[in-house]
């Protein structure tokens, strides 16, 4: 891709960039950014003391989100319109866009958690429903890559052995059989199970006000749900490490490790931030914050602005709406268009189809001939 662009001419290379979402992506948030700082400094003298109660804590913390969740969908969106405008492989570019709607998904429903405060945990049911379903995705995605459910079995086939990740590498050395794949997608599968069922019984829960979303008191609910997803999620990434460290000679040509990155930062560092935020509410990092009803009249007569639950669900959604207008802008890159576009892709997913087919033709001859 560097190598395509060093080529360029210069007036190519400016077109290139001003056609870009990712270029009026970030002058849009630029341009916020500045109006923001506009509207401060004409109104001076600010109150910021104001800035604590909950009116315009959630206000301010709202409108950030919601420009930052904003771009990163249209970003998003452009990028999976490209898609379908270069559409040249449509088994793997159709779990590209599934995967590339993750972006959307959770920037939206994180801005949704912003503006009503108390759907956060119903709105959270949807998010891990949906990142289940990309991790499943990216297994089907990886497995197209090299000539779909048989080719994968047949590459499993002819490996001398199966490479398992640490701490198993140590102990345990299985033969290859064909039937890893199926290991493999179970491994994955668990997770897509697990996780709505999770989430469902975390909404009746919390229905019922034994849920306490955040808080680490095991006489709630909380607690035990957290513990079951984050077991089942260790597994589906240990099963999802062990196919990539057996596999990535053969997914070479798709620059696989880029992708892998990014759906492991996507997926499991968001869940851990979440835990790290209950973590540090647990700890007395995250307060209930003060409003003095004297000063502000928005306190309503009360002292207390917002509980630690909902600064931990504020400062979560917000950090995702932020965290998505990045993800979009590496998406751009790494599950690109353009080697679909060019037919590099499509040319080398094509052959190892082909190469498949041809072996069954041969392997149904030769049956043909033995017996008949």
């Amino acid at each position: 891709m560097c190598r395509q662009w060093c080529e360029l001419s210069f007036r190519k290379k400016i077109l290139s960039v001003v056609k870009n979402e990712i270029t009026w992506g970030i002058f849009i948030i630029l341009a916020c950014a500045i109006a923001l700082i506009i509207v401060w400094t004409v109104n001076k003298p600010i109150e910021w003391q104001k800035y604590e109660d909950p009116v315009h804590e959630q206000e301010l913390m709202s409108i950030i989100g919601g420009i930052f969740a904003i771009v990163a969908t249209l970003m998003s969106l452009t990028q999976i319109m490209q898609h379908f405008v270069h559409q040249s492989h449509k088994a793997s570019q159709k779990r590209i866009i599934r995967i590339l709607c993750m972006v959307p998904v959770y920037a939206l429903t994180s801005w949704l958690s912003l503006l009503f405060l108390q759907a956060a945990i119903y709105v959270e049911f949807i998010q891990q429903c949906y990142e289940a379903y990309v991790m499943y995705c990216f297994l089907l995605l990886l497995t197209k890559y090299l000539g779909g459910h048989q080719g994968v079995e047949e590459t499993f086939a002819n490996k001398e052995t199966i490479h398992m990740a640490f701490p198993l590498e140590y102990c345990c050395k299985p033969k290859p059989n064909p039937k890893w794949i199926w290991y493999f997608k179970i491994g994955l599968l668990q997770y897509s199970w697990i996780t709505p069922i999770c989430s469902g019984i975390a909404v009746v829960l919390n229905l019922a006000n034994v849920y306490s979303n955040g808080l680490w008191k095991f006489n709630q609910g909380y607690p035990y749900i957290t513990i079951i997803i984050t077991i089942s999620q260790t597994l589906a990434l240990y099963f999802l490490i062990t196919f990539y460290s057996n596999m990535k000679d053969e997914l070479k040509p798709f620059q696989p490790l880029a992708k892998f990155i990014t759906i492991k930062l996507l997926v499991f560092f968001i869940f851990w931030q979440s835990v790290l935020m209950s973590g540090l509410a647990a700890a007395g990092v995250l307060r209930n914050t003060r409003c003095d009803s004297q000063v502000n009249v928005y306190c309503h007569g009360s002292t207390t602005g917002f509980t630690v639950e909902q600064e931990k669900t504020l400062l979560e959604n917000i950090l995702i709406c932020v965290e998505m207008f990045f993800f979009s802008i590496a998406h751009h890159w790494i599950f690109s268009w353009r080697p679909y576009a060019n037919g590099t892709f499509t040319n080398i997913i094509e052959s190892r189809s082909i190469q498949i087919i041809n072996k069954n033709n041969e392997i149904d001859e030769q049956f043909a001939t033995t017996y008949f």
